[in-house]
């Protein structure tokens, strides 16, 4: 049995990785009733005001149901920042350390931020700042092995947009994305540096004009 699980890891190594993180989470959403509701989840966030705004509107109101679903949500939220904590570092070294380094975030849910951070809107914008990293990083890669111009300008196009609404949950991240876009340029890689940042100006527009559009005020919910 042991055997066979080892060489299942070796042949599918994302797909054990990300069994071993839902199982783990299933777990712990179903019959530890406190994890993922710490003091830290319950400040002010867009995020967490739609996602509030929206257990209303189907009707969960209960208790046990309401932290049920929200720590469900926070599960489910989980599971995207580990898979791209593994292809990231797929990228970067081999499948084994991607492994071994997705870990880490895989058994973070047995502290009640269920992940990495316990701030929720680091916990709620890590995964888009990671998604737009990997795209980035994966298409730096792509760019060096000479891939056609017209992919690798509207690939930085959808990774600003990530990092965009990472930025509108999780303010902090701008400096990240500042940095990425630092980076770039450094790296002479100036298309990519043009169209993240495009990218990143249009989906915080769009964001801030429906939060104006719905009367609600998103620097009311940016504390320095």
């Amino acid at each position: 049995m042991r055997n066979r699980i080892k060489q299942f890891i070796n042949i599918h190594p994302f797909t054990s990785l990300m069994i071993t993180a839902l199982i783990i989470r299933v777990i712990v959403v179903i019959f530890v009733p406190g994890f993922g509701s710490n003091h830290d989840f319950q400040q002010r966030s867009l995020v967490i005001s739609f996602l509030e705004w929206l257990k209303r509107a189907i009707g969960v109101n209960g208790t046990q149901i309401d932290m049920f679903v929200s720590r469900l949500f926070y599960a489910l939220i989980s599971l995207i920042s580990i898979s791209m904590v593994y292809r990231i570092m797929d990228l970067l070294t081999n499948k084994k350390t991607a492994w071994l380094m997705a870990l880490i975030p895989t058994f973070c849910c047995i502290m009640p931020s269920f992940g990495l951070v316990s701030n929720v809107s680091a916990f709620l914008g890590l995964p888009l700042v990671l998604y737009g990293s990997n795209v980035i990083l994966r298409q730096e890669v792509l760019r060096q092995a000479q891939v056609t111009e017209s992919v690798h300008r509207s690939s930085f196009l959808i990774a600003g947009i990530n990092l965009g609404l990472g930025i509108c949950v999780w303010y902090q991240s701008a400096l990240f994305v500042l940095s990425v876009l630092v980076i770039l340029g450094i790296k002479k890689n100036y298309k990519g540096m043009i169209m993240t940042l495009i990218g990143t100006l249009i989906s915080v527009a769009v964001v801030w004009t429906i939060a104006f559009l719905a009367n609600v005020n998103p620097w009311n919910y940016i504390v320095i």
